[in-house]
C-alpha cells in the first residue's frame, strides 16, 4: 500500500520540481536524507529518487526565468569549493583504500552539487522553510518513531541507525540533534496553527526522546550544550526551564541504571576502552597530518592496514598524550570531525573546513544580533546557530565531518536571502 502511494505521488513530485526549483531542492534533500527505499519495500524501492529529484531540479533551474541574485555570502561559498578541489587533489594522492576513497569522494561531490544549487536557489523564506520541512519529514519523522517507542517500552527500546548513511546510535542522534532546532523553527512559525503546533511539539519531544533512548554520550553531550546555550540566550527562561523539568521527569522515569552508568563514564574517560580507542585514532590522525601537512591521507586513510601499521611505527611521537598502545583491534575511523579533516586533508584542508565552520557560525550569529533585519531571517539564523553548535560539540566524537545537513544550512547562509531580506527592511524604513 505504501508502495502505490509512493509511485502514485511520483509524477506529481516529478512536475513540482520541474516547475518550482525550491519544491526539487526540497525533495532532493528528503530522499538524500532518508532514502525511500527505508519507506518502501516493493517497486517503489527500484526507482532513483533521488537522481530523479536532483536532475529535476537543476533541468528546473537552468530553465527558470528568475536567476540567481548575488550571494550574501561570497566567500564562504568559494571557501567551500577550495574546499572539494582540496579534498580532490588529496584524493589523487591518496594513502587510503583505493575503491573507499573514491567512493567517499563521489558522496563529497554529490553533496557540492547540491550545496551549489541550493545557494543558487534558495532566495527567500519559503525557500528555507520547504528544505527545513524536508529535514523534519525525513530524519526527524524517522526518529520520532523510535522516540515514541523509546517511551512506550518505558526505555527499553533499543535505537539503533535510522538510515543507511546515520547507521548507529552515535551518529543517528547527532543527525537528530542537528535538525532538532529546525523543528522549533518552524514551531516558531507555525505557531498560531494549532495543529501544526501540537504536531511539531510532538516531534520535539519525541526527537529528544531518541537521543536519550540511543545512549550516545556524544548525543547526550551535545543535547546538553544545546539546551544551556538556548537558555542562556532565550528572553523567556522560565517557561523554558518549566519544560526542561518536564521532559527531565519523564526521562528520568524511562531510563534504567544502564543509561546513567553510561553518562558517568564520560566523567572517567581516561578508564573507558571505547574512548581509549578513540584517542589512539586521533593519535594516529594527527601522525598522519605531521607526516603529510598539506593534504592529508585521502579519506578515512587510517583504516587502510598498511597506513595504519606505518602510523603505528611512529606512535610515540605523541607519547606526551597518554593512551594504550594500538593493537589490529583499534583499527577504525577517526571517530571525530575535528581529527577525520585532520587525518584526511592535512593541515592545510583543516583550516580550509574549519574556517568554513567558523565562519558560518560567526556569520549566524551577526545576523541574529542584526535588528534591522526581518524577524523570520532573525529567528532562522538564530537555530541555524544552534545547529551549527550541535554538530561542532556532538561532532567531537564522531566521523561525520562531511554531513549534508551542515553541507546545506551553509548553503542556505551563503544565499542571496539574507541580502534580499536587508535590502527589503531597508526599503521599508
Amino acid at each position: 500500500m505504501r508502495d502505490l502511494i509512493l509511485l502514485g505521488l511520483l509524477p506529481f513530485l516529478l512536475y513540482c520540481s520541474l516547475k518550482r526549483p525550491f519544491i526539487g531542492l526540497a525533495l532532493w534533500l528528503w530522499s538524500s536524507l532518508v532514502p525511500v527505499s527505508v519507506w518502501a519495500y516493493g517497486p517503489a524501492t527500484s526507482i532513483r529518487w533521488n537522481m530523479l529529484f536532483a536532475l529535476c531540479t537543476i533541468v528546473s533551474y537552468m530553465f527558470s526565468s528568475s536567476k540567481r541574485q548575488p550571494f550574501y555570502k561570497p566567500g564562504l561559498f568559494f571557501l567551500v569549493l577550495l574546499f572539494f578541489v582540496h579534498a580532490t587533489v588529496s584524493t589523487f594522492f591518496h594513502i587510503g583504500i583505493d575503491v573507499h576513497v573514491w567512493t567517499e569522494w563521489g558522496y563529497l561531490f554529490k553533496s557540492i552539487v547540491f550545496f551549489v544549487f541550493v545557494a543558487l536557489i534558495v532566495r527567500s523564506k519559503l525557500h528555507v522553510e520547504a528544505l527545513m520541512w524536508a529535514c523534519a519529514l525525513s530524519i526527524s519523522a524517522k526518529a520520532s518513531l523510535d522516540g515514541l517507542k523509546v517511551l512506550l517500552s518505558g526505555g527499553s527500546h533499543l535505537v539503533k541507525g535510522i538510515t543507511p548513511t546515520f547507521n548507529d546510535n552515535n551518529l543517528s542522534a547527532l543527525a537528530v540533534l542537528v535538525c532538532l532546532p529546525m523543528l522549533f523553527y518552524l514551531f516558531e512559525l507555525y505557531k498560531n496553527n494549532k495543529l501544526l503546533k501540537v504536531g511539531l511539539l510532538g516531534l520535539i519531544f519525541t526527537n529528544i526522546l531518541f537521543i536519550l533512548g540511543s545512549d550516545s554520550r556524544g548525543g547526550f553531550l551535545g543535547l546538553s550544550a544545546l539546551a544551556m546555550y538556548f537558555f542562556i540566550k532565550s528572553d523567556k527562561k522560565l517557561p523554558i526551564a518549566f519544560v526542561g523539568i518536564v521532559i527531565g521527569g519523564i526521562a528520568l522515569s524511562i531510563l534504567d541504571a544502564s543509561w546513567f552508568d553510561r553518562m558517568q563514564t564520560i566523567q572517567n574517560a581516561d578508564q573507558d576502552s571505547s574512548f581509549m580507542s578513540r584517542v589512539i585514532s586521533w593519535k594516529l590522525s594527527t601522525i598522519l597530518a605531521l607526516q603529510r601537512p598539506l593534504f592529508g591521507g585521502g579519506f578515512d586513510a587510517i583504516i587502510h592496514p598498511a597506513t595504519w601499521n606505518m602510523l603505528v611505527l611512529d606512535f610515540n611521537t605523541l607519547s606526551f598524550i597518554s593512551s594504550p598502545m594500538p593493537s589490529e583491534k583499534d583499527l577504525h575511523v577517526a571517530h571525530s570531525i575535528y581529527f577525520q579533516v585532520l587525518g584526511d586533508q592535512g593541515f592545510l584542508g583543516f583550516i580550509i573546513y574549519f574556517s568554513i565552520m567558523f565562519g558560518a557560525f560567526k556569520a549566524s550569529r551577526t545576523i541574529y544580533k542584526n535588528k534591522t533585519r526581518s524577524v523570520e531571517v532573525v529567528t532562522f539564523a538564530k537555530y541555524m546557530s544552534l545547529s551549527f553548535l550541535a554538530f561542532l560539540v556532538a561532532g567531537a566524537a564522531l566521523n561525520v565531518a562531511y554531513n549534508e545537513i551542515i553541507i546545506m544550512l551553509v548553503a542556505v547562509l551563503c544565499s542571496s536571502l539574507f541580502r534580499n531580506s536587508h535590502t527589503e527592511q531597508a526599503q521599508k524604513n
